[in-house]
């Protein structure tokens, strides 16, 4: 694994339990085990959902991690793909993109 892999980070916040439950079900959906093995061949080393702990806030943190930069561009042929499957929940997301720099 780089030292300096590449990284995205999406906060993603649900108004309703069942906008949350129709999005976890259809982001299980879309990575099927073809889509990962195409991600991981392309460079993408994790992806992975963590439901932040909040009673007031139905709240998502994703993060993509990919061996570089140019692995997150080839993992994106994929990803571009995710709205078309994505569907009818409502939510709001943010979006941070940057390469580690520091870690232990």
């Amino acid at each position: 694994m780089s030292e300096n892999n590449y990284f995205t980070f999406a906060n993603v916040t649900f108004p309703s339990e069942g906008d949350y439950k129709l999005w976890a079900e259809k982001i299980a959906l879309f990575n099927s085990e073809k889509a990962m093995n195409f991600l991981q061949k392309s460079g993408q080393v994790n992806f992975s959902c963590i439901r932040v702990n909040d009673d007031n806030v139905i709240r998502i943190l994703i993060v993509w991690e990919y061996a570089d930069e140019a692995s997150f561009q080839r993992c994106q042929e994929l990803w571009a793909k995710w709205g078309d499957v994505a569907g009818d929940f409502i939510s709001k997301i943010t979006f941070h993109r940057g390469s580690k720099f520091y870690g232990w």
